[in-house]
């Protein structure tokens, strides 16, 4: 288990030196591989312009990704992050939404493709629960990061209610403009 604060701070920092270009020196276990040791759940869009442990500038095997496009929370992905905080001990998740998503733009057109609806659907009631229909694209953007927020929030308490006062669920906003994650709350 590790120090939901301290871990959160890594992750500023670690953002931080992405940003800036100094990105640190980070290693793998002793014999090359990677260690699996999450410190942290990052939710995040299934977009390629988003490279999770490059944004926070962390080793591979430091965070459990789960990623699915406009971070929609089906089934697998809440248990992915039940797994994460039962199995693991992680006691961090944090919902990274995306300037430009293509997913929220979808929601936001009315993409009237029926095949589309179990990934714009979630996140078209998202939009019209958590913000004014006629808000700007990057209003609806966090929006609905906010929302999947309060989802995890509300499936950990009632997934594992004896632990879910010692996890911290955070939202933020990545800029693919600049790289910098704008946190929300």
């Amino acid at each position: 288990m590790h120090n939901t604060d301290a871990v959160f701070r890594e992750l500023r920092e670690g953002n931080e030196r992405f940003v800036s270009g100094r990105r640190a020196e980070l290693s793998a276990g002793s014999d090359g591989v990677p260690v699996h040791q999450p410190r942290a759940v990052i939710v995040g869009c299934s977009d390629a312009r988003v490279p999770v442990e490059q944004v926070f500038d962390q080793a591979p095997g430091s965070l459990f990704v789960v990623r699915v496009a406009g971070h929609v929370l089906e089934p697998a992905a809440l248990a992915s992050i039940l797994y994460a905080v039962r199995e693991l001990g992680v006691r961090l998740v944090i919902v990274l939404g995306h300037q430009a998503c293509g997913a929220v733009r979808a929601a936001l057109a009315g993409v009237p493709d029926e095949a589309l609806r179990p990934l714009v659907g979630p996140i078209s009631a998202r939009l019209c629960s958590a913000a004014d229909p006629q808000c700007s694209e990057s209003d609806a953007i966090a929006a609905n990061a906010r929302a999947a927020m309060a989802e995890v929030r509300e499936f950990l308490q009632a997934s594992v209610p004896d632990l879910a006062g010692a996890i911290g669920v955070h939202c933020a906003v990545k800029s693919l403009d600049t790289g910098e994650v704008t946190w929300l709350e």
